[in-house]
C-alpha cells in the first residue's frame, strides 16, 4: 500500500498523473487496522482521507488496455492471478520478492533483495529530493514493520533498509511529547477532522513500530474466514492455483479458540472459494512454550488441498515441502497430522525467518519439479 503511493508520487509529473491502486477490496482495509491507521494519519497531513484512495474494486481492469494505460507493479513482480490480463500493460516493476520471471518487457524491472519494498521506493523519492512528512512516515513504517524494527536477529534488514530508515526518520513529523507506550500512542492521538477517526501520534521510530506491530497482531476477534483473507495472495504455478494466507496468530492459540475440525473446514472452504489446488496457511507470532517462560517467536504451516486434487499429487507436494531445507518442517501433532490422506496437514516450521517470500518459492519449486516429471 505505502509502496504504491510512494511510487505514484515519484512517477507523477506535470504532464502525467500516476494513480496508486491499493490492491485489496475497499471493505477489506478494515481487516488491517495497522494499515488503516497509518494511511489515515499520513493522508490527514495532506488534507485527504482513505475515502480518496483507489482500491482494486474501484477499477475496471478490463478497460485499462483499451485506454492505453501503463501499469507499474510495487511490492510484487507479476500481476495477481486474477489480474493476469494486466501483464502486457506492465511497464515498470519495483519489488523485493523472488523473481517470477514474468513481465519481461518492464523497464525498469527492479527486483532487489532488501527487507522492504518501501526501501526501494524511498531510494527513488530520495533521488527526487526531500520527502513530505506524510510520505516519510508512510514509507518508514513498512520498513520498520517488514524488518522487525531493523533487528539484526530477525535476519530481514539490509544496509539499504537501514540507510533509508535513517534518511526518512528526521523528515517525519514526530509528536513532541508522549511515552514509549504503544497504547498511549493511540489513546492520546488526535483525530482526523474529515472523519473524526483517531490518528497516530508517536514520537520515535520504536514507538511507531510497536504501535503498528501490536495492531497487526490483533486478530483473535476475527472469524476463520477473515483470518484467511486478511493477508492473502494467490499465484498460478503452471496449471495449478496456489494461495497463501499469512495469519499473525500462532496455530496453538487459534486451536485454543477453534477446534482442529473447524480450522480444517475453514481452510477447505477458503480454498474452494478461491478455486485453488492447494492453500498454505502460515501462522506466526509469539507464544510461551511452557508456564513461566518468556514468549518466543515461531511459525507453523497448514497445507490444505482441494477435493479434486488426487492423493498422489498431494503426497508429492507434502513430501517435497518436508524436504525443503528453507522451511525445515516437522509434523505439528504427530506423523498423522502430515499425512496426505487427511483434509489438512499441519507442520511446525523451524526456519522461523522464512516468511512468504521464502515459502512461495519453496512450494513453486516443488510443484514445478512434479510437473517436470
Amino acid at each position: 500500500m505505502a509502496s504504491a503511493i510512494g511510487l505514484a508520487f515519484v512517477l507523477t509529473s506535470a504532464t502525467r498523473a500516476a494513480i496508486p491502486v491499493i490492491n485489496i477490496a475497499r471493505a477489506d482495509l478494515a481487516l488491517r487496522p495497522d494499515c488503516e491507521l497509518l494511511l489515515r494519519t499520513a493522508l490527514a497531513g495532506l488534507g485527504a482521507s482513505t475515502a480518496d484512495l483507489t482500491f482494486a474494486d474501484d477499477v475496471d481492469w478490463a478497460r485499462l488496455g483499451e485506454r492505453g494505460a501503463a501499469v507499474w507493479l510495487a511490492d510484487h513482480n507479476a500481476p495477481a492471478a486474477r489480474q493476469s490480463a494486466l501483464e502486457p500493460l506492465v511497464r515498470g516493476i519495483v519489488d523485493h520478492h523472488a523473481d517470477e520471471a514474468r513481465c519481461s518487457r518492464a523497464d525498469p524491472r527492479q527486483i532487489d533483495a532488501v527487507g522492504s519494498c518501501a526501501t526501494l521506493v524511498a531510494e527513488r523519492v530520495r533521488a527526487a529530493g526531500a520527502a513530505h512528512p506524510a510520505l516519510a512516515v508512510l514509507l518508514l513504517a513498512p520498513i520498520l514493520v517488514d524488518t522487525a524494527n531493523l533487528d539484526p536477529a530477525a535476519g530481514r534488514a539490509t544496509d539499504r533498509d537501514r540507510a533509508q530508515a535513517r534518511w526518512l526518520e528526521p523528515q517525519v513529523a514526530w509528536a513532541e511529547s508522549g511515552t514509549e507506550s504503544g497504547t498511549d500512542a493511540l489513546t492520546d492521538s488526535g483525530t482526523d477532522a474529515l472523519s473524526d477517526e483517531p490518528l497516530l501520534r508517536v514520537h520515535s521510530p520504536a514507538q511507531l513500530y510497536r504501535t503498528l506491530d501490536r495492531l497487526k497482531g490483533q486478530v483473535a476477534h476475527l472469524p476463520p474466514r477473515d483470518l484467511l483473507r486478511k493477508d492473502y495472495k494467490q499465484w498460478a504455478v503452471g496449471a495449478r492455483a496456489v494461495g497463501i494466507s499469512s495469519v499473525s496468530w500462532r496455530l496453538r492459540k487459534w486451536l485454543k479458540r477453534d477446534s482442529r475440525a473447524q480450522v480444517e473446514a475453514a481452510a477447505q472452504r477458503w480454498a474452494a472459494e478461491q478455486r485453488l489446488d492447494v492453500l498454505l496457511v502460515m501462522t506466526h507470532g509469539k507464544v510461551r512454550e511452557h508456564k513461566g517462560a518468556d514468549k518466543t517467536y515461531g511459525r507453523d504451516l497448514a497445507v490444505a488441498f482441494a477435493p479434486h486434487v488426487d492423493r498422489e499429487w498431494r503426497r508429492l507436494v507434502l513430501d517435497g515441502l518436508a524436504r525443503a531445507d528453507a522451511l525445515d518442517l516437522h509434523p505439528f501433532f504427530g506423523p498423522e497430522s502430515a499425512a496426505a490422506d487427511g483434509p489438512v496437514s499441519f507442520f511446525a516450521q523451524r526456519r522461523i525467518h522464512a516468511s512468504r517470500k521464502q515459502v512461495f518459492p519453496a512450494v513453486k519449486a516443488v510443484i514445478d519439479a512434479i510437473a517436470a516429471h
